[in-house]
């Protein structure tokens, strides 16, 4: 064979070489991101399964609607007065984050809204009111990402009205005891 033929086999084994390089480091990207979604996820649910969180979520269902109504509730925010003894941005924050996270694609949205689109409307529903107002004093921007988390996850719901059990698996039947009234 010639010096020609073989530097034409070399290119073409280092080609093949370079190209298999690439396709696997493509694969451990994948797996890698993978695992930082996973890792992301996890430490999501903790801060969702504590019971501080839940007992602002409470709160902000039992209590919050009377205070959001009464004047003195209503100065303060729209006087940015100091959010610290008012709870409910603690949950409004731990939405606020969520949503700068999917919007920037840190957590893939369409599997975390499948998982907390009703969790997220619920939330958004108890506490706009008091984002409104507090946005009487700083603007627009305050809790966006939020906002912006709150609206896709009803579109989601809206574009997903049966939910999204996967078709074609049999549904289980549920027992519901009779009305105790």
């Amino acid at each position: 064979m010639s010096l020609e033929a073989w530097n034409t086999v070399f290119a073409g084994l280092t080609f093949v070489v370079i190209t298999a390089t690439a396709v696997a480091a493509l694969v451990q990207l994948r797996h890698l991101r993978s695992s930082t979604q996973l890792q992301g996820w996890l430490a999501v649910s903790e801060r969702w399964n504590s019971a501080e969180l839940h007992g602002i979520i409470v709160y902000c269902r039992n209590e919050l609607p009377a205070k959001v109504r009464a004047g003195e509730y209503q100065r303060a925010m729209r006087s940015g007065d100091e959010r610290s003894g008012h709870v409910e941005f603690r949950l409004a924050d731990f939405w606020e984050q969520i949503g700068g996270m999917v919007k920037h694609g840190f957590i893939i949205e369409g599997p975390y809204l499948d998982l907390a689109s009703f969790a997220v409307v619920t939330a958004w529903d108890l506490i706009s009111p008091s984002i409104g107002l507090a946005r009487e004093h700083f603007g627009p921007g305050l809790y966006e990402n939020f906002e912006y988390l709150a609206a896709r996850s009803k579109q989601f719901i809206d574009n997903n009205p049966t939910g999204t059990f996967p078709k074609g698996i049999k549904r289980l039947p549920i027992s519901v005891p009779p009305s105790a009234g």
